[in-house]
């Protein structure tokens, strides 16, 4: 009776079809649907810990991500962020598209090709988190970097620069005591920003305010996937779009004796992503060359196996199983055995039960992977967690702790103590303000959508 050698041909079969439904594939919009709940919520610190696990550890865009969690509940990132600048230190170059635009781009090891506001963000955190350990000349040292990378004039007509970023680069400036270089940037986001007249004040001010508050808004934007044909600056040969999902409220900062503090609200970061849907499009044909877009352009046709692996392990499940079932019964009624041949029937009956029922988890599975490969904005790779605007505002009077920030939406949040205290104390704070809607749940596999407190600031 050759049963036992069945069983294990079957089985065999089994392991290899399901170890080849288990492959990996790149960190996916869905990956970081709960981290992303929680920021939504300001709650920072439970955002972190529901970082996607499966996180490639030290690569750019999750080392940026995660020092940016951690910095906005005042833990520096040292170490992690120094890395990743020595690692990425002679890899940055440059390419003149056919406008005679002059982008900046960088290949990290990864084959991530990171966007110009994201390399600039990498020196902007180590900055902060070097101020906030009191390296001061590190923290100078990382901002200048970050200066010379919206300075440099490559091309008059494409050239980076942009009036938040210097916004808070002249607040890094003021921690690290360099008021000066603060002047230069804020007469920059005044003279690329005309609005922007309460700046220009603060760059003719011969001696930095005793207090500066930098607050950090709005949660990231999403990707999204905007198949029209209709025009949009926002939108690349991908069509794929970015959405800001911060509201702009009004934001007063009231310290514990019931001072109030003005703040002003800078420009959005739509044209940073304006320009990296630009800066892609240009660079299209060197991203596919890399290794990453390979490995992007070939998740579809894995996603696909998996499906048919899927439809084939049921196949096999159901048939194989009513074959095997087959020959158990066969020798049941060769040998006499009513119990073999009932072990029989059995096994054939539940094979094609338990087949049919992988075979309908792999349609549904198909139709999830379908939409995966045909949307672009499932496995699109850029940096989810940095502001998406910043208030900032200043007094020179005496400011008691703890202080509450106050949107005008109804969000809130207290600060227990300043970022640095020096001749300047600066404080650097983030509020998501952000509608959190119906709809978002719904998406996120979420039932309600109730607000809760914000956590307390650092």
């Amino acid at each position: 009776m050759q049963t036992p050698h069945h069983f294990r041909l079957f089985f065999t079969l089994l392991t290899l079809l399901a170890s080849g439904c288990s492959q990996n594939t790149l960190l996916a919009k869905q990956d970081y649907q709960t981290s992303q709940n929680q920021f939504l919520q300001g709650n920072a610190e439970d955002a972190y810990v529901d970082f996607p696990r499966r996180a490639e550890a030290g690569d750019f865009i999750t080392t940026l991500e995660k020092a940016y969690l951690n910095l906005v509940q005042g833990k520096p990132q040292v170490k992690l962020l120094q890395q990743q600048v020595d690692v990425l230190e002679n890899r940055v170059r440059y390419h003149v598209s056919r406008e005679a635009k002059t982008f900046f781009y960088l290949q990290t090891p990864e084959d991530y090709y990171a966007s110009e506001h994201e390399v600039i963000w990498l020196h902007f955190l180590l900055s902060w988190s070097y101020s906030l350990k009191g390296q001061y000349e590190n923290a100078c040292v990382e901002a200048r970097v970050a200066s010379s990378l919206l300075s440099l004039p490559w091309s008059p007509s494409g050239r980076f620069d942009d009036p938040a970023m210097r916004l808070f680069l002249a607040g890094l400036w003021t921690m690290c005591g360099e008021w000066r270089e603060a002047q230069v940037d804020f007469r920059a986001a005044w003279f690329m920003d005309n609005r922007l007249a309460w700046a220009r004040e603060l760059s003719d001010r011969e001696q930095a305010p005793a207090n500066l508050f930098l607050v950090l808004g709005g949660p990231g934007p999403e990707a999204e996937w905007a198949p029209e044909m209709r025009l949009n600056p926002l939108r690349s040969s991908r069509q794929i779009s970015f959405k800001l999902r911060g509201q702009k409220s009004e934001l007063t900062v009231i310290d514990h004796s019931g001072l109030a503090v003005k703040t002003h609200l800078s420009p959005d970061a739509s044209k940073w992503y304006e320009r990296q849907l630009e800066r892609e499009s240009e660079l299209h044909e060197l991203i596919l060359d890399s290794a990453f877009g390979g490995k992007a352009t070939t998740s579809g046709a894995i996603a696909s196996s998996k499906i048919a692996a899927k439809t084939g392990l049921g196949l096999l499940v159901g048939i194989g199983g009513t074959a095997l079932g087959a020959v158990i019964a066969n020798a049941g009624l060769q040998s006499g055995s009513d119990d073999l041949f009932k072990y029989g029937l059995i096994t054939a009956v539940a094979s094609i039960t338990w087949g049919g029922k992988i075979i309908a988890e792999g349609y549904h599975a198909s139709v999830k992977e379908f939409k995966q490969d045909v949307d672009p904005s499932i496995q699109y790779r850029y940096v989810r967690y940095l502001p998406e605007y910043l208030w900032l505002g200043w007094s020179d009077q005496a400011i008691s702790y703890p202080v509450e920030l106050r949107t005008s939406s109804g969000s809130h949040t207290y600060i227990r103590q300043p970022s640095v205290i020096g001749h300047t104390s600066v404080t650097i704070a983030f509020i998501p303000d952000a509608r959190i809607s119906y709809d978002y749940y719904r998406r996120m596999n979420y039932s309600t959508a109730t607000a809760v407190p914000l956590h307390d600031g650092y």
